[in-house]
């Protein structure tokens, strides 16, 4: 049976015709967000900065290394979630209008593989972390952003792909390294490198670092107070410096009181002989909480109320506040934690009175054995041994005869454990540990007061969302390139990129803020009173500019949205 023409068909027939036969209509698209993203590295005077910085021939580069590193950052928002290796990148910029996003003449044939690895090369030789934080800087100033001495440091590591045979595995010095290490994505098997990121209380980095796979926290940190010390020479107001457990030891301390620096961290557990449960023991014993109120944390809509008790102790010479807060969210989750220890004991207990013992001294060794593994643990049980005889070999099936022997029997230890047993000394101790944390500051309470540093601490949290962004797959999720140079380099680029959404998030909550009336601009028309970095540019990605024939219109996928573009460019700041 034949099957019958359907008007689709009819269609694709079509289409297939206009592409063989017919002549393609001149129209180019371009993502607005491409456009504005372009329109914010004009503003900050990327491209002849990029050209002054790099050694380069006129003569020889077709294509300046402004413009190309300019479009190795536009890329991620020209096809938004997709891959996009180097070697297809000038595919994605064929349908595009070269002309709105490049000053100069480019042409997408010109967007070479060999161009953009002779680019990473020179940007590499140029001093990848110098380039970064100078146009980083630029951003106050350019965008009206205020600039406060306050800066969070964390990191975070980047999987590759390849062997990399030409470097050596041990080397964790400042060398950006591919090597095994802890891996924070979850990909132990694979090679990796440290990606080191300082952001400003916007979220706005300042420095970048890309260092050797197992480099580990510590020393980083400990490389990022003199980077910190050397940017901010001329500083006139007092550094203070955020970062997690790891920047707290002994060498990075001794460093940020000689550099004069402030600084908040956590107080890890086996610093300065357990400097942390002690500051614990002592809160829960004395029992003088302070309720500091309702804290929301930062970027949702949750409300966290705290009690915070202080303490003061001299560490590394100096006098540093230590501050144990407990929330109600980590008394759930002190609820949680010793319910899941006590079940993991409930088991281990089980797993011992299932087994049946052919002599009594195996059944002594296993309640040895099960003692030992609850010696440090909050329960333990009280154990002793019982004796039941077994059948040796079932009856067989139906009526026995009457004649029939009696079946065979011995007799088997069993274990009997009786209730679990709190110490209730650990019990405490650990219950205490789940629902309080230290932080450790030598910022003094004239100048902030204990919520106050917990906001500071809290807004930590820029740097993890900064690096969820780096790490989306259109961006930069898993490398290979040929050298370690031009993954730092690589790396460095795309984090422009990520600058530049971030300054997008920074100046349309701004704006924001000053609206008296929010603008219905939400889905379904909702008011849009605060607003994350993955729905900015879901809204922006509606936008398409045509360009046809010298003129160009700008389009949206939805109607609904279309009313709203005159109040994204001014949420943006462009100029109309």
């Amino acid at each position: 049976m034949a099957r019958r023409k359907t008007k689709k068909s009819t269609i694709f027939k079509k289409f297939i015709q206009d592409v063989e036969l017919a002549e393609q209509w001149d129209v180019e698209q371009t993502p607005l967000l491409a456009l504005i993203v372009a329109t914010f590295l004009d503003r900050l005077g990327f491209v002849p900065f990029i050209n002054s910085v790099v050694t380069w021939d006129q003569k020889q580069w077709r294509v300046s290394p402004g413009n190309l590193a300019k479009a190795l950052i536009i890329t991620p928002f020209l096809c938004i979630g997709a891959r996009i290796p180097l070697y297809s990148i000038h595919e994605n910029y064929q349908s595009v209008d070269m002309s709105l996003l490049f000053e100069d003449h480019v042409e997408p044939e010109w967007l070479t593989r060999d161009a953009f690895a002779c680019l990473l090369d020179r940007i590499y030789d140029a001093g990848c972390e110098n380039i970064f934080t100078q146009i980083a800087l630029k951003v106050y100033d350019t965008f009206k952003i205020p600039y406060t001495a306050v800066f969070h440091g964390d990191t975070s590591t980047i999987t590759l792909y390849g062997e990399y045979p030409n470097t050596d595995p041990d080397n964790d010095d400042e060398e950006a390294v591919p090597a095994h290490g802890h891996s924070k994505d979850g990909k132990p098997n694979l090679k990796q490198v440290l990606y080191g990121m300082v952001t400003d209380p916007f979220g706005i980095p300042l420095l970048v670092t890309v260092r050797s796979g197992n480099q580990n926290d510590s020393k980083w940190n400990r490389a990022i107070i003199d980077s910190l010390s050397d940017l901010l020479k001329t500083a006139t107001s007092k550094v203070t410096y955020i970062a997690d457990s790891k920047l707290t030891t002994a060498p990075n301390i001794l460093k940020l009181i000689r550099k004069g620096f402030s600084f908040v961290s956590v107080c890890p557990a086996n610093f300065e002989k357990k400097l942390a449960e002690r500051c614990i023991r002592t809160a829960y014993e004395k029992n003088e909480w302070c309720n500091i109120g309702t804290y929301r944390e930062p970027r949702t809509i949750r409300l966290v109320e705290y009690d915070v008790q202080e303490c003061q102790e001299s560490v590394c010479g100096t006098i540093c506040r230590l501050l144990v807060f407990r929330s109600t969210k980590t008394k759930n989750d002190a609820v949680k934690a010793l319910e899941k220890e006590k079940n993991a004991i409930l088991e281990l207990v089980k797993a011992s009175t299932k087994k049946e013992f052919s002599c009594e001294a195996d059944a002594l060794k296993e309640i040895a054995a099960l003692e030992k593994s609850l010696k440090n643990r909050i329960w333990t049980v009280a154990c002793s041994l019982v004796t039941k005889d077994v059948e040796i070999e079932k009856r067989s099936v139906g009526r026995p005869p009457k004649n029939a022997k009696p079946v065979s029997k011995t007799t088997v230890w069993m274990i009997d454990a009786g209730e679990l047993i709190v110490r209730q000394e650990r019990y405490d101790l650990m219950r205490w540990k789940h629902e309080s944390f230290v932080l450790i500051t030598n910022v003094t309470e004239e100048h902030a007061s204990a919520i106050e540093i917990l906001r500071l601490y809290k807004e930590q949290k820029t740097v993890e969302d900064n690096f969820s962004v780096l790490k989306q797959p259109a961006m930069v999720d898993t490398l290979f390139l040929k050298t370690p140079k031009r993954i730092v380099a690589l790396i460095t680029l795309l984090s422009f990129a990520l600058l530049i959404q971030v300054i997008i998030r920074v100046l349309v909550q701004r704006n924001l803020d000053a609206m008296d009336e929010k603008p219905g601009i939400d889905h379904n028309g909702k008011p849009l009173a605060r607003i994350g970095l993955k729905k900015i540019m879901r809204f922006l990605g509606y936008y398409t500019v045509v360009s046809k024939d010298g003129e160009q219109e700008c389009i949206c996928k939805t109607k609904v949205h279309r009313q709203h573009l005159k109040t994204w460019l001014h949420l943006l700041e462009v100029d109309l």
